[in-house]
């Protein structure tokens, strides 16, 4: 599961449209959701971008203009993606939106909404509810978050592989000493683990065992070793705030208990405590920030090494 939302925006004018997009792209951002749209200036380069494969088709909303001077116009194209995606969503919008019924009806394609140019932010973000609205209960918002902070676990991965790999000997020696001496901590905890372990007397206490080089481990390896590359103090802030607002509320959700009443399902906590939408939207919110700037530091580490 991702947090971008992917649109397929056929239209020749792209700078027409700029405004129309920003004001989407504010509107997607504000339910914790990234917009990445895909233009295409005519029919026949969008279909380079449909597919009939559930597995690769990744276009969760397509905007087709009427007028295209590329080509057949957009009603022409509201054909071919009928016959290729019968039940994808579609805006069919015009500058001049009073034809446009009777266009789709020549057409003879349903399910399809309209709109003018100027609606065309609304009209998307209405869909964009609805499909919300369909998929995004409170227990797919869970695989949401744990679906991006994997995401984040493999820039932490690849950021460390870079650097190592294209540091010198010395400061590949620091990370490995920092590595040894964590992993040496590790086995003094594990040791006393596994004594504590030899003394349970109810399963309830195995649960709290939770003890390998974790995926926060890793987060705090690659702060020191950004350390010895220099330059990433912001980032370190952003990285150490992952580490302790976020994190452990992924972990939350990891060990979580569904209840469920009737169609509806409730997550809960340890301590019975319900997360509701509110919650994981702000969570969404905070994740994709952070995503984005785990993002941003591998670009950085990588576009140095060019």
């Amino acid at each position: 599961m991702r947090l971008d939302f992917n649109i397929l925006w056929v239209e020749d004018l792209q700078q027409s449209v700029q405004a129309q997009k920003e004001k989407l792209e504010r509107l997607i951002r504000s339910e914790g959701f990234r917009l990445k749209v895909q233009f295409a200036i005519s029919v026949e380069e969008a279909k380079n971008y449909i597919t009939d494969n559930v597995f690769s088709d990744h276009i969760d909303l397509i905007l087709m203009d009427y007028n295209l001077d590329n080509g057949p116009n957009g009603d022409e194209g509201l054909k071919e993606v009928r016959r290729t995606l019968p039940y994808k969503d579609v805006i069919f919008y015009s500058a001049q939106a009073n034809n446009l019924r009777e266009y789709l009806k020549a057409a003879d394609v349903s399910g399809v909404y309209l709109s003018s140019r100027d609606d065309l932010p609304d009209t998307a973000d209405g869909v964009f509810q609805s499909l919300v609205k369909k998929v995004l209960d409170i227990d797919h918002s869970r695989g949401l978050v744990m679906g991006a902070t994997s995401d984040i676990d493999h820039y932490v991965n690849d950021s460390l592989l870079h650097i190592f790999e294209n540091s010198d000997a010395k400061t590949q020696q620091e990370v490995i000493k920092k590595i040894l001496e964590k992993v040496a901590k590790i086995k003094n905890a594990f040791d006393e683990n596994v004594e504590e372990l030899q003394k349970i007397n109810h399963i309830s206490q195995l649960f709290e065992k939770h003890l390998v080089y974790t995926s926060a481990d890793r987060l705090h390896l690659l702060r020191k070793a950004l350390r010895l590359v220099g330059g990433y103090d912001e980032q370190d802030k952003v990285m150490l705030e992952y580490a302790e607002k976020i994190m452990p509320k992924r972990n939350d959700l990891a060990h979580i208990r569904v209840e469920i009443e009737g169609f509806s399902r409730k997550l809960l906590n340890k301590k019975g405590e319900e997360f509701t939408s509110e919650e994981m939207r702000d969570l969404r919110l905070a994740l994709l920030e952070k995503q984005e700037a785990f993002e941003q530091i591998f670009s950085s580490l990588t576009a140095k090494a060019v």
